[in-house]
């Protein structure tokens, strides 16, 4: 991953559309890597094998647009679909399911795709040696030379060496391959690769474009385009969504692949030219033939507001709604497949429809999960969806969101906001769009009432170094307003059990092996002699404690919140579980006989202690409650003793498959 480039700053958010539109970042705007946005919802994910791909496809039947379509000026999920946009729709039915089935399978090959989306021919570092002895032949073509240049300068080996080598071929060189040069040498002065960024190049790297462009070649005038639309160096080419669509539709004519996507979204949007989605349509057929992701993307949207347009009523109830996306779901292995398994908590084989079965019969159903595990993500949007299509009344319930924020999700869900204010101001997590977005939309489709069910983490931060501060009354405490009270349980909190106790300070399956650190004074107020290393881990990750790998990182940890690992880990867990027990009940409260579902961290609720435990203290009569546990293991169809008793429900997943975010320290 690289640092955005400076001209990308200026609006991020057009930075991101173009990105989407190059596949990559385009050249004159600098680099991305392939996993931060290109990947929407499940999309991201769907190069897994069936039935977690089954995931993937659900997503786009069941959620809202991606959080770039929502915010367009046809919103086609608010506003309807056109009769010309139905009519082009209509024409591309009798392939649709071909076109999806084959879209799905091109994604296994995704991660394979090199960084950027241009030079067509991107050798990779292992090729040098070939490229620099095929260059150095006396009869060698200039096309060697040009790929050698691409391998030394967008691998970072030499891009001096890269950039000179490109200069002499855009002076020397002949046809097509000098203007490729040319535009070569305008990336690497405007992206500033293997030098500083000055005025004196970018001015030149621009005036090697508008040279290019002038004289038709298609890439540089996608970057021209580009640069007309974002208004990145508005003291040599200004802002101007006309000139931007004049330069995106003369490449699109010579079948340029991201200039289609561009052309159609500034139809969509109607800049620069009239809004016209129905002639946006072939575009991104165009596009999409050609293996552009995000045009798929979009025209599986356009197809799925099309049939919902006419599948489902306005008034509609929720578990109306939520039965045509049911309708719609691929067919899932309910037994499991190579990447998960389930079981009953005592190890016996089970399966996705007995827990549904018993899901369906609950007040409340506890999903535990790893926070990265792309598996567990799909899984959860499949049991949400077929849950609210048999139960009249479901909440959604998440760990990912906090209480203060109630109102800010609530004014989204009932269309009030747009999802980028929303975004700002309910402090998401960082995986949200690629993990937890679909739930949220899919609720918003159905209407399904979503409860931000955490405690703001400013306040366990707070309990995490002043842990005696939950033994106090709120309105006792100078240190706690008595405005904290609606986003907090009362106080004292619930007495853990003994096996709530155990399971937290005793357990080193829960405390894991990130980053060791003993805690005399809490394990003396545990009780018992638990003289063993307390890391934190799971849930409790902790900005002051050191750095960690990736690896080490990725066994759990949430990157979201930390609490002074120094000061005790007991206090902070216990007001994340209490919190979230009584937002729980107080959903069921206000709705008795719904159906409450509840992701969170495994931690929370394994072994039915946390949250499980707790919600018999807040709850008029215990809710029928069942508790899903899931694993990654690198042996997903084995049970393993230590996860005997730790659920009614577990299924083992798949841990070999990418995770679907990497805490790594640059991404946080």
């Amino acid at each position: 991953d690289v640092a955005p480039h400076p001209l990308t700053q200026r609006n991020t958010e057009k930075g991101l559309l173009v990105e989407r539109a190059a596949h990559r970042l385009p050249t004159s705007i600098g680099r991305c890597c392939q996993s931060c946005h290109l990947v929407m919802s499940f999309r991201r994910l769907s190069r897994l094998a069936a039935p977690v791909s089954a995931g993937a496809v659900l997503l786009a039947r069941a959620a809202a647009p991606p959080p770039e379509l929502a915010e367009c000026s046809c919103d086609v999920r608010r506003q309807g679909v056109s009769s010309g946009m139905h009519i082009e729709l209509q024409k591309l039915r009798p392939r649709e399911e071909q076109l999806r089935r084959k879209w799905e399978e091109d994604e296994a090959g995704f991660h394979k795709l090199p960084p950027r989306a241009w030079p067509p021919v991107q050798p990779k570092p292992e090729e040098l040696p070939a490229l620099q002895e095929a260059a150095a032949a006396a009869d060698a073509p200039p096309q060697a030379q040009f790929d050698l240049a691409t391998c030394l300068t967008f691998n970072n080996l030499d891009p001096v060496d890269g950039l000179r080598r490109y200069r002499e071929l855009a002076k020397s060189g002949a046809g097509s391959l000098r203007q490729d040069a040319a535009v070569a040498v305008a990336t690497v002065l405007l992206e500033g690769i293997g030098r500083d960024l000055e005025e004196e190049s970018t001015a030149e790297g621009v005036s090697l474009l508008q040279e290019v462009a002038a004289a038709g070649h298609a890439q540089a005038l996608y970057e021209v385009g580009v640069l007309h639309y974002l208004g990145s160096v508005p003291q040599l080419l200004a802002e101007d969504y006309g000139r931007a669509y004049a330069c995106f539709e003369a490449a699109a004519a010579q079948q340029h692949m991201s200039a289609n996507f561009m052309q159609a979204e500034l139809l969509i949007e109607g800049m620069g030219v009239e809004s016209d989605v129905a002639a946006a349509v072939p575009l991104l057929v165009a596009a999409a033939e050609r293996g552009h992701r995000m045009a798929r993307q979009y025209l599986r949207d356009f197809w799925d507001a099309d049939a919902a347009q006419s599948g489902v009523a306005p008034g509609g109830s929720s578990m109306e709604r939520a039965r045509v996306f049911a309708q719609q779901l691929p067919q899932v292995p309910l037994g499991g497949s190579e990447h998960f398994a389930v079981f009953r908590g005592d190890g016996a084989q089970s399966s996705l429809a007995e827990l549904l079965a018993e899901a369906a019969s609950s007040d409340v159903v506890l999903l535990g999960e790893c926070h990265d595990d792309p598996v567990a993500h799909h899984l959860e949007a499949f049991l949400l969806i077929s849950l609210a299509a048999v139960r009249p009344e479901v909440v959604l319930s998440l760990e990912m969101f906090e209480r203060d924020v109630q109102l800010v999700l609530d004014e989204y869900l009932a269309g009030a906001i747009r999802e980028k204010d929303m975004l700002q101001d309910a402090r998401p997590w960082t995986n949200y769009r690629s993990d937890y977005r679909p739930l949220v939309e899919f609720a918003k489709a159905c209407r399904l009432p979503v409860v931000a069910a955490n405690a703001p983490r400013r306040y366990v931060g707070a309990v995490g170094r002043r842990k005696e501060a939950l033994r106090e009354d709120f309105s006792a405490v100078e240190a706690w307003p008595q405005q904290v009270a609606p986003f907090l349980p009362p106080l004292p909190l619930p007495a853990p059990s003994q096996v709530y106790m155990q399971h937290l300070l005793a357990d080193p399956e829960v405390l894991g092996t990130a980053v060791g650190r003993t805690d005399p004074e809490l394990v003396a107020e545990a009780g018992g002699d638990l003289g063993r290393e307390i890391t934190a881990r799971g849930s409790v990750g902790s900005p002051d404690l050191p750095e960690q790998s990736t690896t080490e990182r990725r066994q759990g940890e949430c990157p979201y919140l930390g609490v002074n690992g120094r000061e005790g880990l007991l206090a902070p867990v216990l007001l994340w579980d209490a919190t979230m027990a009584l937002s729980i009940a107080r959903a069921l409260q206000a709705r008795p006989e719904a159906l409450v579902v509840h992701v969170c961290g495994y931690f929370h609720c394994e072994k039915r202690v946390g949250i499980a435990e707790m919600l018999s203290a807040y709850a008029p009569q215990p809710p029928s409650t069942l508790v899903v546990a899931i694993y990654p293991e690198a042996e997903c169809h084995a049970f393993r003793p230590q996860h005997e008793g730790a659920a009614d429900f577990v299924i083992l997943t798949d841990a070999s498959l990418p995770r679907s975010y990497d805490h790594s320290p640059h991404e946080e």
